[in-house]
C-alpha cells in the first residue's frame, strides 16, 4: 500500500510540474516575436503533446491512490480470506472482482496512451531536427562549394601570365574627401 500510494504521489508530483514547465514554455513562446513559423509550430505542439502527457500521469496517480484509498485494496485482500474460510463466493465479490479487474484495465490503457504519446513526442522531435540537420547541412555544403570555387579561380588565375591573384580591399585605408 505505501509502495503504491508513492508511486501516486510521484506521478502526481510529475506530471503537475511537467505541465507547469510547459504552460511557461507556450507563454516565453508567445513572448517571442522573432521565431520562425516551423518552429513556433513545433514548440507549440510539443508543449501540447507534454501537457497531455503530464495529464495523463497526474489522472493515473490519481486513479491509483483513488484504488487505494477508496478501500478496494482492502476488500480485494478480504476475498481470499473468505473463501479459506470454506464460504461460498458470493455474487458480490465477483461483481467487485470484475470491477477492479476493468479498474486496472482502464489505468494500463491510461499509460499505454501516455506511452503513446512519448513515442510520437520522440519521433516529432526526431523529425524536427532531422530537417534542421539537413538544412545546417545544406547550408554547409553551399559554403563548401563557394569556397572551393574562389579556390579553383585563384589557382587558374596564378597560371595566367599577366594575371594577379585579387587582393583584398584595404580596410585600413580612409577616405579623403575630394577637392
Amino acid at each position: 500500500m505505501v509502495v503504491g500510494l508513492l508511486l501516486a504521489a510521484a506521478l502526481v508530483l510529475v506530471g503537475t510540474w511537467t505541465a507547469l514547465r510547459q504552460r511557461q514554455a507556450l507563454r516565453r513562446l508567445a513572448d517571442e516575436p522573432f521565431v520562425a513559423p516551423a518552429d513556433r509550430t513545433y514548440r507549440e505542439r510539443q508543449a501540447r503533446r507534454r501537457m497531455a502527457t503530464s495529464g495523463l500521469l497526474v489522472i493515473i496517480g490519481g486513479l491509483i491512490a483513488g484504488y487505494y484509498f477508496s478501500g478496494m485494496d482492502a476488500r480485494m485482500d478480504a476475498i481470499p480470506a473468505r473463501q479459506e474460510a470454506d464460504e461460498p463466493p458470493a455474487e458480490a465479490d465477483r461483481r467487485f472482482t470484475q470491477f477492479v479487474a476493468l479498474y486496472w484495465a482502464g489505468v494500463m490503457g491510461l499509460v499505454f496512451v501516455a506511452m503513446c504519446l512519448a513515442i510520437v513526442d520522440f519521433w516529432a522531435t526526431r523529425k524536427y531536427w532531422m530537417a534542421r540537420y539537413k538544412e545546417l547541412k545544406a547550408d554547409h555544403e553551399a559554403k563548401l562549394q563557394r569556397d572551393l570555387a574562389v579556390y579553383r579561380q585563384s589557382k587558374l588565375n596564378e597560371r595566367i601570365p599577366g594575371l594577379k591573384p585579387p587582393t583584398p580591399p584595404d580596410d585600413t585605408a580612409v577616405d579623403e574627401p575630394l577637392p
